[in-house]
């Protein structure tokens, strides 16, 4: 079992979009058991799959107690809270706040490795909440469209995985609690225009770049319709299908790269 924690400390790069439709093609596409946490206060995936539970990630935080709502074959969810806050949930007054995900996973490791990936969307900030979901990953996602303030927003990322891995260390070993790598993900990425191209220009020159989306509707309105992109493409024309096939292609290119990614930092 895998963690992938998608994050980056900026509004609107479509963090939601890509966790969504990523978790999707694990799960339909490939066939893996995919465990989807809506760790964004924001609930913008909640909001989507509109599927209620009596307990969300906030009482992870809270006492550890969960649910796990079924979305479809192969695809489970944990709803997501707009309380989980770092006030809301008195986390700088706790002991190991950066680590309660990291041990709940620990808790409850034997059901939690009935799943392939755990696929973590989080809200974009730099709060304990959110260093809890970074410090359970296994690979943390960098989303970034093209703007300077993405850009500088991927290097905080870097800068914050190193911090933790330096002070969430084990006491009598000093060996880091945190394994987690960042990768950069371009989104949002027009082809006519000079912002994408220099953005581009500067990304691809990251040792940590894994690839890039274009901007398209058919990512923008996943969300909305709770359909991903490739349960649209099932439903498109047949000219339809030809005019976007180059789309699907990067995509499957790019997503088949991070598990290339993960799988090889597994070793």
């Amino acid at each position: 079992m895998k963690i992938i924690t998608v994050n980056i400390n900026k509004g609107g790069t479509g963090k939601s979009t890509f966790s969504y439709n990523f978790s999707k093609w694990l799960s339909k596409i490939k066939g893996y058991r995919v465990l989807l946490i809506d760790g964004d206060s924001s609930c913008n995936l909640s909001y989507s799959f509109n599927r209620k539970s009596s307990k969300s990630i906030f009482n992870i935080f809270k006492n550890g107690e969960f649910e796990i709502l079924n979305i479809d074959k192969n695809l489970d969810f944990i709803n997501g809270s707009s309380q989980l806050t770092d006030d809301s949930l008195e986390l700088r007054k706790r002991q190991n706040n950066c680590l309660i995900i990291f041990m709940w996973i620990a808790d409850n490791i034997e059901m939690l490795s009935n799943y392939d990936y755990i696929i973590i969307d989080t809200h974009n900030d730099s709060s304990l909440v959110t260093s809890n979901f970074i410090a359970a990953a296994d690979l943390v996602l960098g989303i970034s469209e093209p703007s300077r303030n993405g850009y500088r927003a991927w290097l905080e990322l870097k800068n914050t995985i190193a911090s933790l891995k330096n002070e969430v260390v084990d006491i009598m070993t000093r060996k880091s609690y945190i394994q987690a790598k960042p990768y950069l993900i371009g989104n949002k990425i027009e082809h006519i225009g000079n912002t994408s191209k220099e953005f581009l220009e500067t990304i691809v020159e990251d040792d940590h770049f894994l690839g890039y989306l274009p901007k398209k509707e058919l990512l923008a309105k996943s969300l909305l319709l709770d359909k991903d992109i490739f349960e649209q493409q099932e439903n498109m024309a047949t000219y339809e299908k030809a005019r976007n096939m180059q789309f699907f292609n990067n995509v499957e290119i790019l997503f088949d790269k991070i598990l290339e990614t993960i799988q090889y930092n597994a070793i």
